[in-house]
């Protein structure tokens, strides 16, 4: 039962996520005139999470990224007794997402439309712009 819920615990962890940045170019001059941009997004596994958007003033944008068309979810989980008697546990998840991806993310005076496409390996490329017309390219 203990190494159960060690495993238990352990996949919940993968399933949370983790916070990773994307590398965000300014493509025109009203986006250089808005200063550096930090874009942060946790990688869920499951084709959508949360994104927050950081402005050079501090303003923060918060958005849920989402991918159209996500690869399939899958978890296998088995048990068996291997040598001198000890119980094993294993399990697997395909956990990538592949296709567009696009959210929006608002703050107090500023949103951003972000769209772009995510790769199997969860990387992927797109571009924000603001209402206003301040565009950006973003890698991540």
């Amino acid at each position: 039962m203990r190494s159960y819920l060690s495993f238990a615990a352990a996949l919940a962890t993968t399933l949370s996520g983790c916070t990773d940045t994307a590398d965000v170019f300014p493509l025109n001059v009203a986006a250089q005139h808005l200063g550096p941009v930090r874009a942060s997004f946790v990688r869920t596994g499951v084709g959508r999470g949360p994104v927050t958007i950081t402005m050079a003033d501090g303003e923060e944008l918060k958005g849920e990224y989402r991918v159209a068309f996500s690869s399939s979810v899958g978890t296998a989980f088995g048990s068996s007794v291997g040598p001198a008697g000890f119980r094993t546990w294993s399990g697997s998840a395909l956990l990538v997402g592949d296709g567009p991806v696009q959210f929006v993310a608002t703050g107090p005076k500023t949103q951003m439309l972000c769209r772009g496409t995510s790769s199997t390996m969860g990387h992927g490329n797109g571009q924000c712009q603001t209402y206003e017309g301040a565009l950006w390219a973003i890698n991540w």
